[in-house]
Order: C-alpha cells, then structure tokens, then sequence
C-alpha cells in the first residue's frame, strides 16, 4: 500500500508538470507573432556634412567636399519579428552621387559609389493596414567608385574603402492587400572615420600625431518602395 500511494503521488506531480509545461509553452506561442518581410525601394538624400566628409581622412588634397546635389539610388531589405513586434531589419542600399575636389586643375566632380549595408534592431507595430517601423543599428559602408577619381584622389580612394558607423530608420507602411504593401521610409547614416590630429605644444607643432576617430559623413536620406509580407 505504501508503495502504491508513493507511485500515485509521483504521478500526480508528473501530471502537474505536463500541465504546468503545456501552459508555458502556450503563453509563450502566443507572445510570439512571427514576422517575415522583404522589400524594394528607391531614395534621394544628401550629406548633411558636405565639406568636413573627406577632410583630415588621409588624402594629399586640402579643400575636399562633397558637392550640394542630391544622392539617390535603390535598396532592398528584409525584416523579421519575432517577439512582440521586436526583430531585426538588415538592408542593402546603393547610392550614387558626386564628390567635388575644388582644388583640383579642370575638375569639378567625379561620381561616387556607396554602398550601405546596416543591419537594424527593428520595432514593427501594425494597426488593421497600417504599419510603423523604427530602428537603429550597426552600418557598414563600402566606396564601390572605381576608375572615376583623378590621380590626386587615389589615397583618398584608399582610405574610404571601408568604414563602420551607425544607421537608423523609420518606415510608414499602407498595406494594399493582405501581403502587399506601400512604404514610405526615411534613414539616417553616420559614417566614422579615422583622424590624425597634430600634437602641439606652446604653439609648436612638434611633428607628431596621434589617431582618433570623427563622423566623416552624415548623410539623410528618404525612399519610396513596396513590401512583401510572406507571413
């Protein structure tokens, strides 16, 4: 008899854990609302920081600057929520614009090639059609200008290949059908860059230098696109 109420109460509390288990994971299944979407989308901005973008970035030429015409290009991205809204967007956005070397001899501009790759923490919140989306991330920046830059630029060429910095966004989204959408975004890009800033001591420059970092561009951008929702 001892033995039979000993495995009858152990069987009892594995039932309440097979409860207690079967209710977490329901709770838990219905905080989540998976998310997937992907889109497309063209833009126009401009650098909110012409003339200090490629100043003191390690190019021979003094006076550099981006010109004043408006950038554009097309990106596309893809966003995934998982809990409550809150996911990641990662993009990939391709702009075109133009940097002016005023001190170059018979050269005015030249094209430039950026490609921006930030990888976002996202909120998305969807009333009925309407969707908001706003988020704030890494930005990996890569100068794709090839050929284009006159030899003066060269260095400079080199040490804008590359750069990290920062990027955040927001998104206003109509959805025409129940996958399809209309979006309207706007972004902003932050750019760090290396610098050397002279050591001087009583108003004598002694010839040396230490490195540190600035915002080499800040660049405000806004797009038009459309989404596909696929769940």
């Amino acid at each position: 008899d001892r033995n039979d109420n000993f495995n009858f109460r152990r069987l009892e509390i594995v039932k309440k854990l097979i409860a207690l288990a079967v209710m977490a994971v329901t709770m838990v299944s219905a905080a989540f609302a998976l998310d997937f979407e992907v889109g497309g989308r063209v833009f126009l901005g401009t650098d909110l920081a012409k003339d200090a973008s490629f100043q003191n970035m390690g190019a021979q030429i003094s006076d550099i600057g981006l010109d004043s015409n408006l950038s554009y290009g097309f990106g596309a991205y893809a966003n995934f929520a998982l809990l409550a809204g809150l996911g990641v967007q990662a993009e990939a956005n391709l702009t075109k614009g133009s940097l002016s070397l005023n001190n170059v001899k018979d050269a005015e501009s030249f094209p430039t090639l950026v490609l921006d790759v930030p990888a976002m923490l996202w909120w998305n919140l969807k009333i009925w059609r309407l969707g908001v989306g706003l988020g704030a991330g890494p930005n990996f920046s890569f100068d794709l200008s090839n050929g284009d830059l006159p030899d003066q630029a060269v260095e400079l060429a080199k040490n804008n290949a590359f750069r990290v910095g920062l990027s955040a966004g927001a998104d206003a989204k109509f959805y025409v059908t129940k996958h399809v959408g209309i979006v309207g975004s706007g972004r902003f890009v932050m750019d760090f860059g290396k610098k050397e800033v002279p050591v001087v001591v009583s108003g004598y420059d002694t010839g040396m230098s230490y490195p540190t970092v600035q915002i080499a561009r800040r660049s405000l951008y806004g797009g038009l696109g459309v989404e596909w929702k696929l769940f």
